[in-house]
């Protein structure tokens, strides 16, 4: 018969603790998980009982991530426009000479 894991809601509520740090602390390998699917975490019970008994590691915010965010200029935000769409520019152009040429 094969072991039922646990979903990152029942651990949890096992151990007290928002979703976010639980999987921060999975991140930084304090609590062992499984990934199913490369984004599901599966839990087995007998290692978060361990986890639970030698103490719940703490998520300080100090450790967190900390984003800047970086104020653009109306032209430093167009070129980035044209960089990221002009294959879709250039085909619009083409498109529309070559319309304006058929029915010319």
């Amino acid at each position: 018969m094969s072991e039922k894991l646990l979903n990152l809601k029942e651990v949890t509520r096992y151990l007290d603790l928002s979703e976010k740090d639980i999987r921060t602390l999975v991140d930084r390998g304090e609590i062992p998980a499984y990934r199913l699917g490369g984004t599901l975490l599966r839990f087995r019970k007998d290692q978060i009982d361990v986890v639970k008994a030698r103490g719940i590691p703490k998520v300080g915010k100090q450790e967190e991530e900390v984003l800047t965010t970086r104020v653009y200029g109306r032209m430093e935000r167009f070129r980035d426009f044209l960089y990221f769409n002009d294959f879709y520019i250039i085909s619009a152009i083409i498109i529309v000479i070559l319309l304006i040429t058929i029915f010319k």
